[in-house]
């Protein structure tokens, strides 16, 4: 299939269909006041699987962002470097959603409140949204009157990985006919000098902080070979809700595979183009790591990168 063809084809896909057509028929979404205590905000996310969360200011009926594990993440890196005489978790009992979304800069990947979808938005316009603010997760608001104040409707949620599994599994018959390896097209960051990764003994706190330095959601964690042990990611902070983080990545990585089955989030740079396509659609994650035929980390590929490509941006 020639290149112009496949851009030309998720072109008119995401043309034709709107960010309503991509929200579930059921599902959950976790709505939070903004007077709830930010622990007990994490607690609520992680018992209920939750990427992100809208919250909510019952006193102004106001929209205020949406809160995800970047903001625990940087959170605990602030009680960690301002010793205020309490630990993480009283310190996160004492400030409210209000303070987070308000007062707090907001953490790389988080909207700010002023960034949202509308439900007829085509999926072209909210591609553009997700790579223009650097956000994973979306809100998509339904809006009358010419104020933010009124008449705001949540009506759901979107993220890079549920607009992805919505291009795939309406138009997985053609993405099976992409040309090329991973090496072919050139899509990703590669050389293991461009990449950040730790150790499996690293304190979780410095892996937290390359993660926060270098504004990216996941880290590789490898053996002293250079090779893959696994991914510590933005959704991996959520096990840490009992804020008890005097322990080594790898002690936090067992916290948070405790019950999961194990997903794919590699692949290799030789492989064709429509596999890689297809270990997104299986993964849980939104990038995956690319190895070297001895299973050393040679790069990482995100879902952007994917995106950009098949849309025509790279």
């Amino acid at each position: 299939s020639p290149k112009g063809d496949h851009r030309a084809s998720i072109f008119d896909f995401f043309r034709s269909h709107t960010a309503y057509d991509m929200l579930p028929e059921s599902g959950r979404v976790v709505l939070l006041d903004a007077n709830v205590p930010a622990a007990a905000a994490f607690s609520i996310m992680a018992a209920n699987e939750q990427l992100a969360a809208p919250v909510w200011d019952s006193n102004t009926d106001r929209y205020l962002g949406m809160l995800t594990p970047m903001d625990m993440m940087e959170q605990i890196l602030h009680c960690c470097r301002e010793d205020c005489g309490m630990d993480c978790q009283t310190a996160m009992n004492s400030r409210d959603l209000n303070h987070l979304m308000t007062a707090c800069p907001r953490p790389a990947g988080c909207p700010e409140a002023t960034v949202d979808l509308r439900p007829d938005d085509d999926l072209m316009c909210v591609l553009r949204t997700f790579i223009r603010h650097d956000c994973r997760v979306l809100p998509v608001m339904d809006k009358e009157g010419t104020t933010q104040q009124l008449n705001q409707c949540l009506v759901g949620q979107v993220s890079r990985l549920l607009l992805f599994r919505f291009l795939y599994y309406r138009q997985e018959e053609y993405l099976r006919t992409l040309e090329g390896t991973l090496e072919d097209v050139g899509i990703g960051t590669h050389g293991r000098d461009k990449l950040v990764t730790a150790k499996i003994g690293d304190p979780v706190v410095d892996v937290m902080a390359l993660m926060s330095r270098h504004s990216i959601s996941g880290i590789p964690i490898i053996d002293d070979a250079g090779r893959l042990i696994d991914i510590y990611t933005d959704v991996d902070v959520l096990a840490l809700v009992h804020f008890k983080v005097d322990i080594d990545v790898g002690q936090a990585l067992e916290q948070a595979r405790a019950g999961q089955v194990k997903t794919e989030q590699t692949c290799r740079t030789k492989d064709p183009l429509s596999e890689v396509v297809a270990t997104f659609s299986k993964a849980k994650t939104t990038r995956l790591a690319c190895l070297d035929d001895d299973g050393v980390v040679t790069g990482m590929l995100t879902l952007v990168d994917l995106f950009k490509f098949l849309a025509g941006k790279s």
